[in-house]
């Protein structure tokens, strides 16, 4: 299982791909069954769009309340509807936002050969709590759908595929130094976000460049 996660501010566009009913795509609703609604009555996409908005309007420091996470696992992969079910919910408590605080909504798609799921939350709390963060979103992900994958029995994710080049001894040190530092760095419990980690990273002499897509989402 991998989870792929964006962020943005348009609940209602969000909703509508969701529940396949984008325009142009030719795409009934049906195709996309509802699989959670947690803190939202049940509706429209437009209907449950304005409720999160509503709830979202409460903070005035976030501009992108939004978050949208895929969760896909690997073709020919058997996934039941209640393992679909208990990963989104389960994903929702290990990022930071439990259903039981936060505006869920979930989504099936069939559009593709492997299964996934398509995860809408809403980051302000419904309790007027802090919202959920996004700083280090990258970094934890695979830890959570590796754990997720473990407690509901499904398959891990294939190994990192190794060429001839991986065999040069200077390069398998050189990533064995990095990845030994990343993995003290981020079970640290005051750890920060990208400054704090290129920092670190500089003071054991390794550089970052790191790679963001258009939205400013970190990727790589």
């Amino acid at each position: 299982m991998i989870a792929k996660t964006t962020t943005g501010s348009d609940f209602e566009g969000a909703l509508t791909y969701g529940a396949g009913q984008r325009k142009g795509k030719g795409k009934e609703p049906g195709e996309a069954p509802l699989l959670v609604v947690s803190n939202v009555i049940p509706g429209s996409p437009k209907e449950m769009a304005q409720e999160m908005k509503s709830i979202a309007s409460q903070s005035k420091k976030i501009r992108k309340p939004v978050w949208h996470t895929i969760l896909s696992w690997t073709e020919g992969e058997a996934v039941s509807l209640q393992q679909k079910v208990a990963a989104a919910r389960r994903y929702c408590e290990l990022i930071g936002a439990p259903i039981d605080r936060h505006q869920v909504v979930v989504y099936e798609h069939r559009d593709k050969k492997h299964a996934h799921v398509h995860i809408y939350l809403n980051r302000v709390p419904i309790d007027g709590g802090p919202a959920l963060r996004t700083d280090n979103n990258f970094y934890r992900q695979p830890a959570i759908t590796r754990q997720i994958s473990q407690e509901l029995g499904m398959q891990p994710l294939p190994e990192r595929r190794r060429s001839i080049k991986d065999l040069d001894p200077k390069k398998e040190a050189a990533r064995e130094q990095v990845g030994q530092a990343l993995k003290h760095l981020f079970s640290l419990p005051d750890r920060g976000g990208e400054e704090w980690l290129a920092a670190q990273l500089l003071n054991q002499q390794i550089s970052v460049r790191y790679t963001h897509d258009r939205g400013g989402t970190l990727r790589g």
